[in-house]
């Protein structure tokens, strides 16, 4: 980068596999970014962001006419606005996925100007690169060769309201928005997937994701859900679609007319049957098509008639997921172009306040009654609850174990912020494992990859301060983020560079290694610290009872065998005296 962009300098570099580290890029191996609050860890995922929304922009042949004014889009000006992007990629149509079959990209851009891209074929030592376009030629409307270059799919991942990570994705939400507008517009049948592939999957779209996979993904990979959190299955749920008419904006030339159209007109066909013909009834309730889905205990029979509903109309979880995306993002209708121009020119922090939400009557879509069949914990109780009723953590594992299995077989870039805030310890431990063996056994076992672990999704980049998460990354996929002390720029170095083999590593080491600090909390620290300084032999065993076990107790006993051993000195000297 030629210029700073947050807390990355503007020399800041990061690197993650080189090109003789083949085995590691064969393998689930999810790259963990560690270091104290505020060390530029989410900055990364949000440069990262937005370089990839830039790019898909660059490369799109529809823009709707709030982002085609050179006011709200330049091609030439991106934040960051400088930087050199390098990274393999599968070929979409690859027999094998492996590093033979990858090319390496390199994309460059300089402040004030385009961003410019070149391939490698393997084994990637060419001098010259091949230059490859990213200049959509929309004469012949074909992709734009540049795009198939690209990851498939970029997904955004926050547990808090981390909005400088999400302000592309909803920028690339309201594309998508008009992208369809313009399809229904010309009389196209069936829209299936926006052309840009940003996703942010926040509070409202997990529920489109938990549901795309506990539906249509196969019992193996839901195990965990299973055995962590008691899932038996999906009991039913609703889908509210509202009809009643809203603005539809329409350009000629320079002419802007507003026209009156309903859900049903623009989702007509295809996009509305397919759930109709899979719902167990539905009916018009005013203006509103309600639609219920009943699913039941015999969810794991292959026979269910639901199940194999969805299966038969929607294929696997996550075309069905990209049905729901799309009417979770007709929600975005009641924004106005003023709001979506002032959106698309934002470059920094954006608050959520300055996007208008709906209310119920406004809203296109939402789910209604999720009912899910849980296990309670230590019973063989069974309960229906609504998924609302579900704990904090509950949700993060559903949402984070759902998006990884939805984008397992995608060439997928997956920016995670810090996805186990709400995890207990247990979770924590298990996290990485849980991924793994999700995925893994969601393999098609047909397919010549399966005989191991090669599934397309690998690019996991996740921010966490967990020792638990840390311990199941290999060194050379830690790296830690930390401050330079003469020169105050950012400074990250895998854990292999500082010498720290993190995997498997316990909990203790990987506090005063990479976090620096103690093993217990501060406040007990403190005060065992002193007491061990100044106290008395009384004081210091009646401490004994009162603080929990830690290393620091033992230095406790120390003091005390050292005090005892004076006192029994000093009565032997005086009994000679």
């Amino acid at each position: 980068m030629e210029k700073s962009f947050r807390s990355l300098h503007s020399d800041f570099e990061i690197y993650f596999h080189s090109l003789d580290e083949t085995k590691a890029m064969e393998e689930f191996r999810p790259f963990c970014f560690a270091g104290l609050n505020g060390s530029g860890k989410s900055n990364v995922l949000e440069a990262l962001a937005n370089i990839f929304y830039h790019l898909e922009i660059c490369v799109a042949r529809y823009l709707p006419d709030t982002i085609r004014d050179k006011k709200n889009f330049k091609r030439e000006v991106c934040t960051p606005d400088a930087f050199i992007l390098e990274y393999l990629i599968g070929q979409k149509k690859g027999s094998i996925y492996t590093i033979k079959n990858f090319d390496k990209v390199t994309i460059s851009k300089k402040t004030g100007e385009e961003p410019k891209m070149e391939i490698r074929k393997y084994p990637f030592d060419q001098e010259a690169g091949q230059n490859i376009s990213l200049i959509p030629n929309l004469k012949l409307d074909i992709e734009t060769p540049g795009k198939s270059y690209l990851p498939d799919h970029v997904i955004g991942y926050s547990s808090g309201e981390n909005e400088i990570l999400s302000l592309p994705f909803i920028k690339a939400r309201l594309v998508h928005l008009d992208e369809f507008k313009q399809y229904t517009q010309k009389g196209v049948a069936r829209y299936d997937e926006p052309e840009n592939g940003l996703i942010y999957i926040d509070n409202a779209m997990s529920q489109a994701v938990l549901l795309s996979c506990l539906l249509l993904e196969n019992k193996d990979s839901l195990k965990p859900l299973k055995q962590e959190i008691g899932i038996q299955c999906l009991e039913s749920f609703r889908m509210h679609i509202n009809l009643k008419n809203f603005k539809y904006e329409i350009r000629n030339d320079s002419n802007l007319n507003i026209e009156e159209k309903s859900v049903l007109t623009i989702l007509e066909n295809e996009q509305l049957d397919r759930f109709k013909r899979c719902a167990t009834s539905w009916f018009i309730n005013k203006e509103r098509l309600v639609l219920d889905f009943y699913v039941g205990k015999d969810y794991e029979n292959e026979s269910n008639p639901t199940k194999k509903a969805f299966e038969e109309h929607f294929g696997d979880s996550f075309n069905l997921f990209q049905a729901f995306r799309l009417l979770y993002e007709l929600n975005n209708h009641i924004l106005d172009d003023s709001t979506k121009e002032e959106v698309y020119r934002s470059q920094g922090y954006y608050t959520d306040g300055k996007i208008p939400t709906g209310g119920p009557n406004d809203d296109v879509f939402h789910f209604l009654d999720f009912m899910i069949i849980k296990k309670m914990k230590d019973s063989e109780i069974e309960k229906s609850l609504l998924l609302r009723n579900f704990s904090d953590g509950e949700h993060q594992l559903l949402h984070t174990m759902g998006i990884c299995l939805l984008l397992k077989s995608k060439r997928a870039l997956l920016l995670l912020d810090e996805p186990e805030t709400h995890f207990n310890p247990s979770w924590r431990a298990k996290f990485i494992k849980m991924l793994n063996d999700s995925i893994t056994a969601s393999n098609n076992k047909t397919n010549e990859n399966s005989s191991y672990n090669i599934h397309y999704l690998k690019d996991i980049l996740l921010t966490s301060h967990s020792p638990f998460v840390i311990s199941d990354c290999l060194p050379n996929n830690v790296l830690f983020f930390d401050k330079d002390q003469d020169t105050n720029k950012l400074k990250v170095k895998k854990a292999s560079q500082l010498g720290i083999n993190t995997y498997g590593a316990g909990v203790d080491y990987i506090l005063k290694n990479i976090f620096k600090t103690q093993m217990i909390s501060a406040q007990s620290f403190e005060e065992m610290k002193e007491l061990i300084k100044t106290g008395s032999l009384d004081q210091l065993r009646n401490a004994v009872d009162f603080y929990g076990e830690s290393s620091q107790k033992q230095f406790i006993f120390k003091k005390i065998f050292e005090l005892t051993e004076d006192n029994n000195d000093s009565k032997h000297t005086k009994g000679k005296d």
